[in-house]
């Protein structure tokens, strides 16, 4: 049952890569899958990389991408159709990440290898974590932590974990890594991860879609009138 679930988990997570450089190359994922296929990915690795960039997915197919929209710490990156991929699977009862749990996550070892790994997420807040003796900051329980123990960056520095998704081990996705959360490697505490909430990553990804198709964007309530 277990392998099964990590078989359909990997259907969802890809590679963005540079077509230039064999070496530049990050995590993403796949949120929506309608007659094209659409990527979250790292804003800051397809920044000055928009007309070389490729997906490659769990089965080694190599398609062409295009950026279809930008805003904070991440993109949209979009493809031509792909069968086999799934799209995330998004955790609804966030209570689930409340408690300290096993999660797993697939990282990449090139443009073409992922691998799965184990990691754990844990209900710390980015303050509590940093022992900073201060009220919460707005937005801070958007996100949790989890301990990865994976470091991997491109030359250019961009984090190749953005964008990664963190699954239960029931396979659905609890979040997505946004940030390292200490600046150097060598620091205590730099396998930690600052991961954004699936109810935010739901958010978010309407925000994303709604620059792809400003139709899209939910309209504020109104008032309704009055029958006379």
């Amino acid at each position: 049952m277990t392998s099964r679930i990590f078989k359909i988990a990997r259907k969802s997570v890809v590679i963005v890569s540079d077509k230039n450089d064999g070496d530049a190359y990050c995590t993403g994922c796949v949120m929506v899958k309608d007659k094209n296929v659409t990527v979250i990915a790292s804003a800051g690795f397809v920044n000055g990389r928009e007309s070389c960039l490729k997906v490659v997915f769990y089965d080694k197919t190599e398609l062409d991408a295009r950026v279809v929209a930008v805003q904070g710490s991440f993109c949209l990156v979009r493809t031509t159709f792909h069968s086999g991929c799934l799209p995330l699977r998004l955790l609804k009862d966030e209570d689930a990440v409340v408690v300290p749990q096993s999660t797993f996550m697939f990282i990449p070892q090139s443009q073409k290898i992922i691998t799965r790994i184990s990691t754990y997420a844990t209900v710390e807040t980015l303050e509590s974590y940093l022992n900073i003796e201060t009220d919460l900051a707005a937005d801070s329980t958007n996100y949790f932590l989890v301990s990865c123990d994976y470091f991997g960056k491109n030359h250019d520095g961009t984090n190749r974990l953005t964008a990664s998704p963190v699954f239960t081990m029931g396979g659905k996705t609890a979040g997505i890594v946004l940030q390292d959360c200490r600046l150097n490697d060598n620091d205590s505490g730099a396998e930690v991860k600052v991961t954004l909430k699936a109810r935010h990553l739901h958010r978010h990804l309407h925000e994303l879609m709604a620059l792809v198709d400003p139709a899209a964007r939910p309209k504020r309530p109104g008032k309704k009138r009055k029958r006379s």
